[in-house]
């Protein structure tokens, strides 16, 4: 009778293992292997240690983290990425941080940050680069637009669409007086699509129309 009653609660236990809600109990409960390294990851970052950082929480991903920690690890990981201009890592883990937690998005504070900030939501909404940078371009945010289409660029793009790019951040580099940027990134359009040449409203720009002419004609 004894051993019955041990078989029987035994199978309720595990029949209750097997149910969604104890799972979704288990998973708030379970301390992970990680968990050391990744309060210590999180604790760098704030203190502003981002090396040390980087190191302890991409250590707590690989030991083990329950799901809400690993999407953390992965955000912090993607903003120190970014800050250090790891464009590509930067969206890797981001797109990490998604895949375990497609409903996470970035407080206030972090949204607002001009690096990661608009790459997070080019993520998040699955907008490909080059259309955000083009969107950020005509909605008059130039210093997003520059790092989005820059990004879309380094990720690969058929040639007219890198042309294109180039293009967009020789408008943005003209419209700021950086006429060497200007120059040099017309300059690479031309390169990848010599065929390239601007529609009437942007030749008549006062600022980039005469620099393109001139660009192609080889001055």
């Amino acid at each position: 009778m004894i051993r019955a009653a041990i078989a029987a609660g035994m199978l309720l236990v595990l029949s209750a293992c097997s149910s969604a809600p104890m799972r979704d109990l288990q998973q708030l409960l379970w301390t992970s292997k990680g968990d050391v390294a990744f309060a210590t990851g999180m604790r760098e970052y704030e203190n502003a240690q981002y090396v040390e950082s980087a190191r302890n929480l991409q250590a707590a991903v690989n030991l083990g983290l329950a799901d809400a920690q690993r999407a953390r690890a992965h955000k912090h990981l993607a903003f120190i990425h970014c800050a250090s201009g790891r464009e590509r890592l930067c969206r890797e883990d981001f797109r990490k941080a998604l895949a375990v937690e497609p409903n996470m998005d970035l407080t206030t504070a972090e949204a607002g940050h001009p690096v990661w900030g608009p790459i997070f939501r080019s993520m998040k909404s699955g907008e490909p680069p080059l259309s955000a940078g083009l969107r950020l371009y005509e909605e008059g945010k130039y210093e997003e637009s520059a790092k989005t289409l820059q990004g879309a660029i380094e990720r690969g793009l058929p040639d007219k669409d890198r042309a294109r790019a180039h293009k967009h951040l020789a408008f943005i580099h003209c419209a700021a007086d950086r006429q060497q940027p200007c120059r040099e990134e017309f300059r690479k359009a031309l390169a990848i699509y010599p065929a390239l040449e601007l529609a009437p409203a942007e030749a008549g720009h006062p600022a980039w129309g005469p620099v393109f002419r001139a660009v192609k004609a080889g001055r």
